[in-house]
């Protein structure tokens, strides 16, 4: 298994992070994850970065760039075309899935309310996209 991060996972919730990160690294084979916490983080970890990640989780609402900006960022640059990014967010509102697909998420789940839901949810996605 590679030393760098396989996912990404961008999100400004500290809880959020843990779980995420501890279902994607206790699943077998483990999942190596990097944390950041704003679209700003992306950006310039992804410009500083030897090796894309193979999955980006992103949130929606976060506090200094929001998910949707830091979708049309990433879309807007030729080296990120073929990124996944799946959007993880707490929101259900169709609009805010339909806008993430049109500025260019490759998928929109909304965060399970249970521990178990989302360890099921990240297991599908390493089998997607990893």
């Amino acid at each position: 298994m590679s030393n760098s991060p396989a996912v990404w996972i961008v999100d400004d919730d500290d809880d959020d992070q843990f779980l995420l990160g501890l279902a994607f690294r206790n699943l077998n084979p483990p999942v190596y994850v990097k944390q950041l916490y704003d679209g700003e983080e992306l950006l310039a970890q992804l410009e500083a970065c030897a090796s894309l990640p193979k999955l980006v989780l992103l949130d929606l609402n976060m506090a200094r760039k929001n998910g949707f900006d830091t979708l049309v960022e990433i879309r807007r640059l030729p080296q990120y075309t073929n990124l996944p990014v799946i959007v993880l967010t707490s929101s259900t509102l169709e609009s805010d899935k339909t806008l993430s697909y049109s500025l260019g998420a490759n998928g929109f789940l909304t965060k399970p309310l249970s521990d178990e839901e989302t360890v099921s949810m990240l297991k599908l996605l390493a089998l997607e996209w990893l």
